[in-house]
């Protein structure tokens, strides 16, 4: 009989160490950076995190899905929200989420994935058919339910993708006084 090999698995061990990582990676970027350097940023050795995810590839994945997940909930959560649901309210709600501390790094790390994964579908699989169609649907239905035109959820949806952008362009500018009215 094999005796089992080092400590047995801390329960939430694993989304304590996702959770940082993601921290990091919203902080540094993804592109270049390597288990070693993600470990030392964490504190944690390079077993640790093999001894978790696997090879950079499954942390990398765990962190994507982490990524989306939270968007998924961000949206439900707004939707959920007090204070009236009408399309521009949650548009409010929403503007105001990504002005909070640490919502630009995470949204940069949401841009960076989506342009990864269009550089490299294969080290992302299905990455860029979720993010077409998983958060932002759930986006255009919430909108839909509250406009009742499927053509104005979608320009709503394609708007704020587009306000996104621009603030990462410019992440310094100024939040309209009152940018939804409707």
């Amino acid at each position: 009989m094999r005796r089992p090999v080092g400590r047995p698995p801390q329960p939430g061990r694993r989304e304590e160490i996702l959770t940082a990582a993601v921290r990091v990676a919203a902080e540094r970027g993804l592109d270049d950076l390597s288990l070693a350097e993600l470990a030392t940023a964490l504190g944690f050795s390079t077993y640790t995190l093999t001894y978790h995810f696997g090879r950079r590839e499954g942390l990398l994945a765990a962190i994507v899905e982490h990524v989306e997940t939270e968007m998924r909930e961000q949206i439900r959560r707004l939707a959920e929200g007090p204070g009236g649901a009408s399309p521009g309210e949650l548009l409010r709600r929403y503007w105001e989420s990504t002005r909070a501390p640490g919502a630009h790094s995470y949204m940069r790390l949401w841009l960076e994935l989506l342009v990864l994964a269009g550089r490299h579908p294969d080290r992302f699989p299905g990455f860029q058919q979720r993010a077409a169609t998983g958060w932002r649907d759930l986006a255009a239905q919430v909108l839909r339910e509250h406009t009742g035109s499927d053509e104005l959820a979608t320009l709503i949806v394609a708007t704020v993708t587009g306000l996104e952008i621009e603030q990462m362009l410019d992440p310094g500018s100024p939040a309209p006084a009152r940018p939804w009215t409707a």
